[in-house]
């Protein structure tokens, strides 16, 4: 299993709102396999940096090992609609 970044040299900020938007992606309109290792090549660099404060870092580890357990099959792909809500709606 490979879990590096082609963008390794991504600043902190950048890699935590990339992993916003795959969690984001992920959770609306469902895994795909590119999603899936995308958001864990972010997840094990943002690991990496040693800036990040102990409760970041060990949720980030966290969320990491959840999604290692993540299979997706090959040809999976996004549902076109977010099936939680009708469209223009936003549910808090």
């Amino acid at each position: 299993m490979n879990d590096r970044c082609e963008t390794d040299d991504m600043p902190l900020d950048l890699r935590l709102a990339a992993i916003v938007t795959l969690l984001s992606a992920s959770a609306l309109r469902g895994p795909t396999l590119a999603k899936t290792a995308a958001l864990r090549a972010h997840l094990a660099a943002a690991i990496a940096d040693v800036t990040l404060p102990p409760e970041l870092h060990d949720a980030l580890e966290q969320s990491l090992a959840g999604w290692r357990a993540v299979e997706c099959h090959p040809a999976s792909v996004s549902v076109p609609n977010c099936p939680l809500t009708a469209p223009g709606q936003s549910l808090h």
